[in-house]
């Protein structure tokens, strides 16, 4: 019952004539040409070694194509989230990172289930994006999506993440739907020594931290260990502590082979309430995840390696209660066990080749299985098993010395979905080394995950008055087909980058709720899984990134977005659901002797809310972190303070979910 809830795949809006609010564009306008503007003037000599150093800073993105590639040179726009961000923000949870990425609105359902989409919001299992963790997915195959805080992972062994906005299946098969984020953590050999953590603050904020990191021989190793717990919202049963334990090794096995091994654990105890569903008390529920992931690979040159991964997720989510008394059944309280196990193994072969100078590639082929137990959900004791498979490639190549023809095309055939092709190709046009023009098109289809393909949901009452979802046969997966054009520039005398991005992106197929009459229906009518709705979503993204060096940084991206959909039923009342207009801004100041200061502005357009149909009104969030370092030869030691909502502005909604001002202290101590 709790897990059980209707509600919109994806949530659009029809907008029309509905501009930016007066006063608000003037307020960006003055904000991009103060961060493109630069502070003081230089002379010839300082200008070059600035363009030089700026030039450097710039980054190598990893993900978009699986080739290492500039900004200017990727097939599809990327934001990278790097590690000073991530310190600068404040953030405690990992999904807040993503408010620092153009188009990503985060949400909350309660206090530990975060919900991200990526134009639109469509529920908390964010099921049309792909995340991956140093590659490997994290999608969960039962109920779709990612479970934030149950993943095995702490913020602060994270280095980089990469952010690619827009649909990226020629490179990651399905599900890399709307976005892909890769999660990129540190490297064992940056972490040598002890490094201990507290963060304490309101809500119940408890979080402590420990890192140890050394090396053996040819092995650098990382073992992380971290223990987290919060109060939740007020007024709703939603606390929840999480412990979790990580370790990784690098081990250097010759000049020409490299091997990478991870492990990992969470397991979390948290409340649940009867916000969705009055036949479900207050009560405690346990998660439970961990993985297994193990990369080889080896040098070929330079240019050219050869790769093999393997990893193993499970996801246990152990909630079972007796209900609150049904008035219907004299008093009778039901008894519900909605325990679910899934297991994910996956293994992958990858080649990267550099045939001819103007050309590199890669190729590779996978395949998974994926396993469900969820007697409830399924109405069998038995697993049930998605396998699927891929082969895929991507290339670039230079037509001539400033044009580069990305393009990148993958086969999938899985149980859930069928056989797809996924296209994607792009033209990115340097008509000046600092500036550039791309062109680039996709295809991606979305898979239904095992609840979607095969469900058998039913009321813990005697047969036959006991259906509530069925399978009504096979559904399509989702599609989108994406176009969008692209400029990228550098400004190094100014120390500027900019990102502008018109988008176009065509979703079809969309899998919603749907009702038919049933004969074993509690009330005559059942649900079911179907393909009613569709979408088109077009806007603009702009990014400005200002870094003039000596720890002083402003980062600012701008989304407008029209939104129009066509529903044909079910639970697809989709209007309102995506904002209009977001902007987020984070600035970044080093005072010197030790002192840092920062602040993050994020601004959403009224949009509905997460899970119920109401219209919430635009959200205004200001956070602050101070800071103060101290080093020694042996040791450093970080204070910081932290405030979230600054100016308190009331997000109260139905689910309570009210992010009033918050504040917490952190101290860290690192021994070398």
């Amino acid at each position: 019952m709790c897990i059980f809830r209707p509600r919109s795949r994806i949530l659009t809006r029809d907008i029309t004539g509905h501009g930016l609010n007066e006063g608000f564009f003037p307020f960006i306008s003055a904000f991009l040409v103060a961060s493109i503007s630069p502070f003081t003037p230089a002379s010839a000599n300082d200008a070059l070694l600035s363009e030089e150093a700026f030039l450097d800073e710039l980054p190598i993105v990893l993900s978009a194509s699986r080739l290492p590639q500039s900004p200017a040179n990727t097939p599809i726009a990327t934001t990278v989230i790097d590690r000073e961000m991530i310190v600068a923000s404040g953030f405690t949870e990992i999904p807040d990172l993503l408010r620092l990425a153009p188009g990503f609105i985060v949400n909350y359902e309660n206090g530990y289930n975060q919900a991200v989409g990526y134009h639109v919001l469509s529920d908390q299992y964010s099921r049309q994006m792909q995340v991956l963790v140093d590659g490997r997915s994290v999608y969960e195959p039962s109920l779709g999506g990612v479970s934030w805080t149950d993943l095995p992972l702490a913020i602060d062994d994270i280095e980089r993440i990469e952010v690619m906005r827009g649909p990226n299946a020629s490179s990651y098969g399905a599900n890399a739907f709307t976005a892909i984020i890769n999660i990129i953590t540190r490297q064992a050999v940056l972490d040598r020594g002890l490094m201990l953590k507290s963060n304490i603050g309101s809500d119940g904020l408890t979080e402590g931290y420990m890192r140890y990191g050394g090396a053996h021989k040819n092995m650098d190793y990382r073992v992380t260990a971290a223990y987290r717990e919060n109060n939740g919202f007020d007024d709703r049963y939603d606390d929840m502590q999480v412990r979790l334990i990580t370790v990784r090794g690098d081990f250097q096995l010759d000049l020409d082979n490299t091997l990478m091994v991870q492990l990992g654990h969470n397991s979390g105890s948290k409340e649940d309430d009867d916000v969705f569903d009055e036949l479900v008390p207050d009560h405690k529920k346990q998660t439970y995840s961990q993985f297994q992931q193990i990369r080889l690979t080896h040098t070929l040159t330079a240019d050219q390696d050869v790769s093999v991964q393997f990893y193993h997720n499970q996801n246990k989510n152990i909630n079972d209660f007796n209900s609150t008394p049904v008035a219907a059944l004299g008093g009778t309280r039901l008894y519900f066990d909605e325990r679910v196990t899934a297991d994910r193994w996956d293994i992958e072969f990858q080649n990267i080749l550099k045939p001819a100078k103007p050309l590199r590639l890669v190729w590779g082929a996978g395949a998974r299985k994926d396993e469900v137990v969820g007697p409830t959900f399924f109405n069998t004791n038995r697993h049930v098993v998605n396998d699927s498979w891929r082969i895929f490639t991507n290339s670039e190549y230079y037509l001539t010395d400033k044009t580069l023809l990305n393009a990148g095309v993958v086969y999938e055939d899985s149980d859930t979905g069928g056989r797809n092709i996924s296209p994607r190709a792009s033209v990115n046009h340097h008509f000046h080394k600092n500036h550039t023009l791309r062109l680039s098109a996709s295809r991606a289809y979305r898979d239904p995950f095992v609840f979607e393909e095969s469900p058998d949901y039913r009321f813990p009452l005697p047969a036959p008055n006991n259906v509530l979802l069925f399978d009504a046969g096979n559904i399509d997966s989702e599609r989108i087909t994406a176009r969008e054009i692209g400029y990228i520039g550098n400004f190094p005398r100014v120390h500027t980058s900019l990102d502008v991005r018109y988008f176009h992106e065509k979703l079809e197929k969309l899998i919603s709720f749907d009702k038919a009459t049933f004969s074993e229906g509690v009330d005559g009518t059942a649900l079911f899984f179907n393909n009613l709705n569709s979408a088109q979503i077009k806007g603009v993204e702009v990014s400005a990134s200002y870094r003039p060096g000596n720890g002083n940084r402003i980062n600012i991206s701008y989304t407008h977005q029209d939104i129009d959909s066509h529903d044909m039923g079910g639970n697809g009342n989709y209007a309102d659901a995506g904002p209009e207009n977001m902007l987020n801004a984070l600035v970044i100041h080093d005072f010197k002797n030790g002192y840092s200061a920062s602040a993050g502005f994020y601004y959403l357009s009224s949009m509905k809310e997460l899970s119920t149909n109401d219209v919430r009104r635009a959200q205004y969030r200001t956070d602050i972190r101070l800071a103060r370092t101290l080093s020694t030869a042996r040791q450093n030691i970080t204070l910081a303070l932290v405030v979230q909502n600054l100016f308190d502005n009331d997000e109260e909604t139905r689910l309570r979910n009210n992010i009033d001002r918050r504040a917490y202290g952190s101290i860290s101590l690192s021994f070398k």
